[in-house]
């Protein structure tokens, strides 16, 4: 063979793997573009009893027209089903326990924590309890999600990665996804109630109540930085000087870490806390405030929301503007008309994939947003035990025979797993601890029956903030802060859930019954005529708390830490007239470090001339720290030097108190703990001190000394580590960590953002402002709303990024939808039974 004939031979073997490479890519590409939905034209559907117009703006921002709630849900559910299966999809399996089903043995873990709930089972109950109407609903919505996602010529792009087929969407499952927010809300407190505890159980001392009184010291009710809403500027100022007041320190009979395992009494095996599958301390919170009509410029209420949560792609919520056409607004055989016209009911703001309610927004009338409340919805519970053998557990009392439900859990790829869900009056056995003879049950509100329901639909329709305070308590959620106010300019706060009566052991089954509109707690219309919230303590009440807090109402009842609320009551306090939509966006984008300066005055005071001969690397912290401009800024050297030391030495305290105690655990220290750490770290008592350190002085350095060695390892030199960097915004696909190859499509690009915990702007890492919003309600064209991402969840889809850099630059995108570019008319198809 010559050399000519052997280059066209190469030649030509490449060019047949190219083309195969482009043949594969081409099909790659036509399959993905199939899933891609229908956005244009007529389709006939068995599933409508009248015409409905589904319409589409630039940003795919979702407008649904129909003639009645039923056929809106069933719109709501075809959009949802186009737009957003695979997310609505995991999150049923995620409540329901069935996510190994889909991607195998990976989810095992997960699986096998949420099934312990049976919360499929609870769905179904739940599901029987609604009324007729609201059944209805959650079954035209099932509907319409399998008929839109029966509009799409292949299979959502996820499924074929995973060589799986999506299971038709059933009115179950929809309670389902109400069940995957109490997970995330919510579960992780089961951890950090049994770690809770454990330490009030290793603590000497007098007891106060229900708890140890040094267990009141480490988990604080109230701290310095609280800020409750108050009815106005007399109980502001009270309520400023109760919380200057600290717990006083556990003395040295009570806890002594100078004498660790012998003066604090612990000759005892060591406990040991377990890692759960659950958001960690810090992974739950959000923002939302109001103001009454006579502060803003329309004369109406004005409300502002940012829920944080974990970001992802696509986002946690979906925009939409649901309308019901006036009678008599449309000619026969044509879909009802365009948003212009007036409207039976006019819905603008979130929902969420798996669900037909608005979950935030405005009617019009109304407008309303939500935060995670902090309080006693779940507990964990210790029995003591010897064993457990199937389903009988002996106890010092004798054998306790326990109820027993074998469930199975598919594996994909793998044989069935058998898990027994063992359950007695105390809650579901989750863990057994032989070491202590010590068996924990969990009790959680939402295996109640009523605790979850579809009463939320009621505010869709009301006019009122006194009527939205007589709705909250019946409203079946996981327990929220909610904000209203109307177009009349009032303005209430109450907690959105079912609150039981008493706080004894008969709290989390609700057997003393639910408090009704008159028992819950609320505020409306304060003369100081402003809201906030940031799940923190949201009253000073003490019925209110009590209701709140159950038997942990003494101990913090898991509130987040108050600096974020209180800057962003000060921010309120200070506007200087009256107020617009975009005067809450300022608010919502706040990143100065208010919570941090302290800290630096600390270190700065630390770091005096005989700190700074003796440690090489301090003289330049603390350079960089004098000159920090206080806000954690993306370019911000200070905010991030601070912020290091801070957490350094908070983890160092609460672990040198856990091993005096024996303790083993990873959690973060409780949210509130900076109360007592700011107490120690300033009044410096030796009792509170390891052994191994001669003064605090000498441990406050010693942290110094060890972020110095983090940061110079992380950034090589203290003047290069720049906050952006050491926490980008990472908001990716569920899917991109098994197909790494697709990441750069499927996920979003890495960004650096100010922000941080503890400031109105929370931004870190995976996690930070899942929307934000403000409108008054009947001036929704002067709102605003933004998502961290698009409409759609396919990469091919214009709507994949659409809206993304407005949030990265906090810049408000308005709330109404813009002018229609696309329109999918549905019509009954005839004959069809409803």
């Amino acid at each position: 063979m010559t050399r000519r004939s052997a280059l066209r031979m190469a030649l030509a073997a490449a060019g047949a793997m190219v083309l195969a490479a482009l043949l594969v890519l081409g099909a790659l590409y036509l399959t993905l573009r199939a899933s891609l939905p229908p956005l244009d034209g007529e389709r006939v559907v068995a599933g409508v009893a009248a015409t409905v117009a589904i319409e589409r703006d630039a940003l795919g921002v979702t407008t649904v027209t129909a003639a009645s709630r039923t056929d809106l849900a069933f719109a709501t559910g075809f959009a949802h089903g186009q737009d957003r299966f695979f997310q609505m999809d995991l999150a049923r399996r995620l409540a329901a326990g069935e996510l190994s089903e889909l991607v195998g043995a990976a989810a095992l873990r997960q699986d096998l924590a949420t099934r312990l709930f049976r919360l499929r089972a609870l769905a179904q109950r739940e599901l029987g309890r609604a009324s007729p109407p609201q059944r209805a609903l959650l079954a035209a919505y099932a509907r319409g999600v399998n008929a839109g996602l029966a509009s799409l010529r292949s299979r959502p792009w996820e499924y074929w990665l995973l060589g799986s087929r999506p299971v038709p969407w059933k009115p179950q499952d929809s309670v389902l996804v109400a069940y995957a927010m109490w997970w995330d809300l919510q579960y992780g407190d089961l951890r950090r109630d049994q770690l809770r505890r454990a330490i009030d159980a290793r603590l000497r001392g007098p007891q106060c109540g229900e708890v140890k009184c040094a267990l009141e010291f480490l988990y604080p009710d109230r701290t310095r930085w609280d800020a409750p809403n108050v009815a106005d500027e007399g109980e502001l100022t009270a309520e400023e000087a109760r919380d200057a007041l600290a717990q006083p320190v556990p003395g040295p009979d009570v806890l002594n870490l100078r004498q660790a395992g012998t003066g604090a009494g612990l000759a005892r095996e060591p406990f040991e806390v377990p890692a759960a599958a659950a958001p960690t301390e810090r992974d739950i919170g959000s923002n939302s405030w109001a103001l009454a009509g006579r502060l803003t410029a329309s004369g109406a209420a004005l409300v502002a929301s940012d829920m944080h949560l974990g970001l992802q792609v696509p986002p946690t919520w979906y925009r939409m503007r649901l309308r019901i056409a006036q009678t008599g607004t449309t000619r026969a055989g044509e879909a009802p008309g365009a948003p212009a016209g007036a409207a039976q009911l006019d819905l603008n703001g979130l929902t969420l994939p798996g669900s037909p309610v608005l979950i935030a927004g405005s009617n019009g009338q109304l407008a309303w947003a939500f935060t995670n409340s902090g309080g006693d919805w779940l507990e964990a519970r210790p029995i003591a035990c010897s064993s457990v053998e199937g389903s009988r557990m002996s106890t010092p009392e004798g054998v306790v025979d326990l109820a027993t439900v074998l469930e199975r859990i598919h594996v994909r790829g793998a044989p069935d797993v058998l898990l027994a869900v063992r359950s007695s009056p105390q809650g579901v056995l989750f863990e057994i601890d032989p070491r202590a003879n010590r068996c924990w049950f969990a009790a959680w509100l939402v295996e109640a029956a009523g605790a979850t329901n579809l009463d939320l639909l009621a505010l869709e329709r009301a006019q009122s903030a006194r009527e939205a305070l007589a709705i909250a308590p019946a409203i079946g959620i996981p327990a929220q802060n909610l904000i209203v106010g109307d177009r009349a300019g009032h303005i209430a706060w109450t907690i959105a859930g079912r609150i039981p009566r008493g706080s004894d052991d008969s709290r989390m089954s609700a057997r003393a019954g639910w408090r009704s509109g008159d028992e819950a707690p609320r505020l409306y219309d304060p003369p100081l005529g402003r809201l906030w919230s940031a799940n923190a303590r949201a009253s000073v009440d003490p019925a209110a708390l009590a209701a709140i807090g159950g038997d942990e109402t003494a101990v913090g009842a898991q509130y987040a830490l108050g600096a974020r609320a209180r800057q962003i009551r000060d921010a309120l306090l200070q506007l200087p007239g009256p107020s617009s939509p975009r005067d809450m966006l300022r608010i919502q984008l706040d990143d100065r470090a208010r919570f941090l300066a302290p800290w630096r005055d600390l270190l700065l005071g630390l770091l005096d001339a005989q700190a700074l001969q003796a440690g090489s690397g301090r003289a330049e912290f603390r350079h960089l720290i004098a000159a920090w401009d206080a806000r954690a800024g993306v370019d911000s050297v200070g905010y991030r030097l601070v912020r290091a030391y801070h957490d350094r030495t908070a983890s160092s305290v609460w672990r040198m108190i856990l091993s005096a105690l024996a303790i083993e655990s990873d959690d973060a220290p409780p949210p509130q703990f900076d109360q007592p750490l700011w107490t120690l770290v300033t009044t410096q008592p030796l009792n509170m001190l390891a052994p191994r350190y001669s003064s605090w002085r000498a441990f406050l350095l010693a942290q110094l000394d060890a972020t110095l060695e983090e940061l110079d390892r992380h950034c090589g030199a203290l003047g290069r580590c720049r906050w952006g960097a050491a926490h980008p915004v990472r908001i990716a696909h569920p899917l991109a960590q098994a197909v790494p190859w697709l990441a750069g499509l499927i996920d979003y690009p890495p960004l650096e953002l100010p922000g941080d915990h503890d400031m109105p702007r929370v931004q870190s890492g995976t996690f930070g402002a899942s929307e934000r919003f403000a409108v008054s309600p009947g001036h929704e064209a002067q709102g605003y709303l933004e998502l961290p991402g698009g409409q759609a969840d396919h990469p091919l889809s214009p709507y994949f990024r659409a809206g993304l850099a407005a949030w990265v630059r906090g810049r408000a995108l308005p709330l109404l939808p813009g002018p229609s570019e696309h329109r999918l008319v549905l019509r009954p198809a005839p004959g069809a039974v409803h």
